[in-house]
């Protein structure tokens, strides 16, 4: 006979789903009871009563880039969407935001702007069509199957007529914007222009950060700036120039900030006017520290804004690695975490020279096409796809620490745990009056969901 409705719920209350992912098999979905042992000890406790930052509706995404479309254009048409829905779409990672190069970063086709003419303080000559070719068609498919994708950008370098050294990329005491204020006063233009332009190409820009990384001087694109200089910046030339364009529906992010340097962000924290029109600050890779800092003295929104990018290997020690870095951030209080390129060729490499190798969840072989989706895919999608927008990071406490753990609105409760050691562990995990005791296999990545 057929189990009564409260039969098949009574049997859903007393298990849970649980997905696992080892180097050799990804994905194994199965459910598992919970213990009927009593007297046992828990090695992970979890309160659904102590909740931390509440995701944000957006919570999850990645970085577009040139070269991420340049892996795929050997492909057809319809591999190339369904590799956008592997990214995108409610089967695959589910991602809902996206961070944009506004005019280069280290992964766009070669070393460029969307204005290289010289003194053209009016942004006479400003253009996309840097873009066109690359970038714009792979956001677009993109918006295709997500419509409503939440986008910030940022750039990596201005143009370089407004730099001493004149180029996009170097290093050195050059490798840094000329701060005067008929360069800051165009250079605000060109963000203003962008916001625009992108606009008419049915892309709206939610955020603008001012500055990747301004403590890198690297051989791919950067500039260096310090935390006085962003503040002045934001708060006398961008700030003004959005107000000036009538452009009022977009946030203004502060970063971003690659450490845990607070004279970065001290000085635009500091300054009330400068305060106020921040929503966001924005970390990545050692920047976990100062970001829990922000999020508790100022009580700013955090932003993980770029995943750590490995060394071209795609492999399962990147995988692991990478559960650490969600973990890191998540706890510091983040509620957005970017992956970095979500599409690269098997090398991976970047601009510079010689290039940095570096990783991606899809890894396309640039003479065969094989496509090849990373262990880093699978670790992503286990964050990803179980945890919703607006979920809330909730407490745990124990002697095992490889765990994070979220309550989503719909009431589920998403459990993280990775098990990084050599053999096979039975961590005890107690919840609401309930213990589960999976045993988990050796260097696997563990979803549970109650």
């Amino acid at each position: 006979c057929a189990k009564s409705s409260a039969e098949m719920r009574e049997n859903m209350n007393n298990k849970a789903q649980w997905i696992s992912s080892t180097e050799n098999n990804y994905w194994n979905n199965s459910d598992i009871s919970f213990s009927t042992k009593e007297n046992i000890k828990p090695d992970i406790i979890i309160n659904e009563n102590i909740c931390y930052q509440t995701m944000d509706e957006t919570p999850w995404g990645g970085c577009f880039a040139d070269r991420g479309y340049m892996a795929m254009e050997k492909l057809t048409k319809e591999k190339k969407y369904k590799l956008i829905n592997s990214l995108f779409g409610d089967e695959g990672l589910r991602l809902t935001t996206a961070r944009l190069p506004l005019g280069n970063n280290d992964f766009s086709d070669t070393h460029k702007s969307y204005n290289e003419h010289t003194n053209d303080y009016s942004m006479e000559y400003f253009s996309l069509s840097s873009d066109e070719k690359y970038l714009l068609p792979y956001i677009k498919m993109a918006l295709e199957t997500r419509p409503n994708i939440n986008f910030f950008a940022t750039p990596w370098s201005p143009p370089s007529w407004m730099k001493h050294n004149n180029s996009i990329h170097g290093t050195g005491n050059n490798n840094k914007i000329i701060f005067q204020p008929l360069i800051l006063k165009a250079y605000a233009k060109y963000f203003v222009k962008y916001i625009q332009e992108y606009e008419k190409q049915g892309i709206h820009i939610n955020a603008i950060t001012p500055q990747n990384e301004p403590t890198m001087d690297t051989l791919y694109a950067s500039c260096v700036w310090t935390g006085e200089e962003l503040n002045i910046f934001i708060r006398d030339y961008l700030y003004p120039a959005l107000c000036t364009a009538g452009i009022n529906n977009i946030e203004l992010w502060l970063g971003t900030f690659t450490d845990s340097n607070a004279a970065l962000v001290i000085p635009a924290l500091e300054d009330t006017s400068t305060n106020k029109v921040i929503d966001a600050v924005c970390f990545q890779w050692w920047g976990s520290y100062l970001a829990k800092a922000v999020n508790k003295g100022y009580r700013k929104k955090i932003i993980q804004s770029e995943t750590k990018c490995g060394n071209g290997n795609n492999d399962w020690n990147y995988a692991e690695e990478q559960f650490d870095c969600f973990k890191e951030f998540l706890e510091a209080g983040a509620s957005r975490y970017y992956l970095w390129n979500m599409i690269l060729d098997e090398k991976g490499a970047n601009t510079a020279e010689p290039p940095w190798y570096q990783n991606a969840p899809i890894i396309i072989d640039s003479k065969t096409s094989e496509i090849t989706f990373c262990p880093s895919y699978y670790l992503t999608k286990h964050f990803s796809y179980f945890i919703m927008g607006n979920a809330k990071r909730i407490d745990v406490q124990g002697s095992f620490q490889d765990v994070t753990v979220f309550k989503n609105p719909d009431g589920r409760i998403i459990i993280e745990l990775k098990n990084s050691s050599d053999t096979s562990i039975s961590p005890v995990i107690s919840i609401s009056g309930k213990i589960l005791q999976p045993e988990t296999s050796p260097h696997s990545i563990n979803t549970f969901i109650i």
